[in-house]
């Protein structure tokens, strides 16, 4: 079974019928079953009379039903946006306020604690809590939005970054192309359907009929569950971030020998380093290793590259993130004439037409260069031999664990607070990898012990897990540097000299 991304509709829905297609924990979906829940949900929605172009938000955990309803959704020219099971209610809130959403599906057994008013439960169940609904918004035109995916933003709301339908078949007729993927597939699945590489593992599953596993989080935290889980459907091909797969390079049994089917691994979402190459060569020796990159602002991925042994030899120190895609660009933003360093600007159809309701933010990050839109991405880098190398943020963005995180956002969180009068989190790093976050902070009044894990409960509330501080570090002030602004290199280094 496949899907046309182009024409956003199922085509050789007899093929393959019984192939076990979506795998997730709870449940084994074949390709008829999920086609036959596709149909279903369809009327669902259909019968709802809901305008064309008003979002629906999905809820859920990682699990088979989740990817089902993203299909069905795109299918209906119905914009979707991913709530992942872990996200606090004051964050789910601020998207349903920002989007004005009146729709939640609900993948999980959890129920979410933000109401709407209408909810379809795992059970495709629906209930409604108004009679009569006012669908204020309405994203359609003449390139509709498929999907929102809401990011950090300094402002402490979190940005929604738009993606239409030329941007994400754009993506999708490139990728379909690569030829590491095809319908013997099994993709090991790590991201969470709120992060975009997750659409790596989605795409290859709908439009190649690749196997898709799924892994929740209580697999993922359990070293020997997902492993176990790997050889049990015979893995072919793992996308992930290199922060995830060094959880498992230091454990013996983890090799080719012991994998054999396990052949394939892309990476994207952080800088990956030579060091966990060289790891998992050792490891896996026959097996493709691809280093992508690309900002939720430009659909997933931009550029693209094969680590061999020849590039390892010919970039010993730090390894090239790839060539640009075809139908796109990149462009090198205030370049140093000398270095050719500078800021890493996208261009092409795959482009986000910008942040939701927020044109502000949206003309700062998406400009226009010789009569062309260019992304302006925050990543520093330069263009040699046209390969693209990175080396860093220059904005106040930190990649943890793959996942981008814009320090405000904490910071301004943190200022909600009763007991704080000022805030200001700062990245500690080991080269250019962010090993944890740390706020410092200046309170009303003297606070107890307990106080740092108060704080976290705190952010929980507003902020996802992955964006709470390590440590919190009580100041009586801030120093200032000679622009008279916070000077954050001198906190780190009080800190550093403290421990």
């Amino acid at each position: 079974m496949l899907f046309d991304f182009n024409k956003n509709q199922f085509i050789n829905t007899d093929t393959f019928s019984e192939k076990p297609f979506i795998i997730g924990s709870d449940v084994l979906y074949t390709n008829k079953e999920v086609y036959d829940i596709h149909l279903k949900l369809k009327r669902i929605i259909l019968d709802l009379n809901i305008p064309i172009g008003h979002p629906i938000c999905i809820y859920g955990e990682k699990e088979a039903l989740f990817p089902v309803v993203m299909i069905t959704l795109i299918s209906l020219n119905i914009p979707y946006i991913p709530i992942d099971a872990i996200m606090p209610s004051g964050r789910i809130a601020s998207i349903k306020e920002q989007t004005q959403s009146k729709i939640l599906i609900n993948c999980s057994e959890k129920i979410c604690d933000v109401p709407f008013e209408i909810n379809i439960s795992r059970t495709l169940e629906i209930t409604q809590t108004q009679s009569q609904l006012d669908f204020h918004l309405i994203l359609n035109g003449n390139d509709p939005v498929r999907y929102i995916l809401f990011t950090s933003g300094s402002t402490g709301k979190p940005k929604g970054v738009q993606i239409t339908h030329n941007a994400l078949t754009s993506f999708v007729n490139w990728y379909l192309t690569w030829p590491l993927i095809n319908s013997e597939s099994v993709l090991m699945n790590q991201a969470p359907f709120s992060f975009d590489v997750s659409l790596c593992d989605f795409i290859a599953a709908f439009g190649k009929g690749s196997a898709m596993v799924l892994n929740n989080y209580t697999i993922l935290k359990s070293g020997n569950a997902f492993l176990d889980r790997l050889k049990q459907n015979n893995a072919t091909t793992l996308v992930c971030t290199p922060s995830f797969i060094l959880m498992y390079l230091s454990i013996p049994d983890f090799n080719e020998l012991n994998f054999p089917s396990l052949n394939q691994f892309i990476f994207m979402g952080e800088e990956l380093p030579v060091n966990t190459v060289k790891k998992l060569r050792q490891k896996f020796p026959n097996s493709k290793i691809v280093n992508a990159f690309g900002p939720t602002e430009a659909t997933v991925v931009t550029t693209y590259i094969e680590i061999t042994d020849e590039i390892i030899k010919e970039n010993p120190k730090s390894l090239p993130i790839g060539y640009c895609r075809p139908n796109a660009e990149i462009v090198i933003l205030d370049k140093d004439q000398e270095s050719g360093i500078g800021e890493i600007g996208l261009i092409g159809q795959h482009l986000s037409i910008g942040y939701f309701n927020d044109k502000e933010k949206t003309n700062q990050a998406f400009v226009t260069l010789n009569n062309k839109r260019v992304y302006k991405t925050g990543d520093v880098g330069y263009i040699k031999n046209n390969l693209i190398y990175y080396l860093g943020r220059n904005d106040g963005q930190v990649k943890l664990n793959g996942y981008r995180i814009e320090l405000e956002e904490i910071s301004n969180v943190l200022l909600t607070h009763e007991n704080i009068t000022n805030a200001v989190t700062i990245p500690l790093k080991l080269g250019e990898v962010t090993k944890k976050l740390i706020s410092f902070i200046i309170i009303k009044e003297a606070v107890d012990s307990n106080f740092s894990e108060d704080l976290k409960l705190f952010l929980l509330k507003y902020l996802p897990s992955y964006m709470i501080p390590s440590e919190f570090i009580i100041t009586d002030n801030f120093p200032l540097n000679a622009n008279y602004k916070t000077d954050k290199k001198a906190l780190l280094e009080h800190y550093l000299n403290q421990n």
